[in-house]
């Protein structure tokens, strides 16, 4: 991953950030899309300790495997992007 992209796992509860890319095989890739875990979709950690991630995207809350969670990669969003966004 880039220095502006980090994997989703690193990201702590209430954190939120852009998918930017998925790696991993077809199998992989085509499941999260049918979750809604595409690029450009805007996600929320609401649980980050031990076992799956609990994220929540477009009103859905999905659980995803750590392992999983290491392939997304995300841009974190600060407060100065969330800003930027807004305007």
């Amino acid at each position: 991953m880039t220095d502006d992209i980090t994997p989703l796992i690193s990201l702590r509860e209430g954190e939120e950030g852009i998918i930017q890319l998925v790696s991993g095989g077809a199998g992989l890739i085509g499941r999260l899309a049918s979750l809604g875990i595409t690029s450009g979709v805007k996600v929320r950690i609401v649980r980050n300790i031990g076992g799956p991630l609990l994220v929540t995207t477009n009103g859905t809350r999905i659980a995803i495997g750590r392992g999983q969670a290491q392939k997304i990669g995300v841009r974190r969003l600060t407060a100065e992007s969330k800003q930027a966004e807004s305007a």
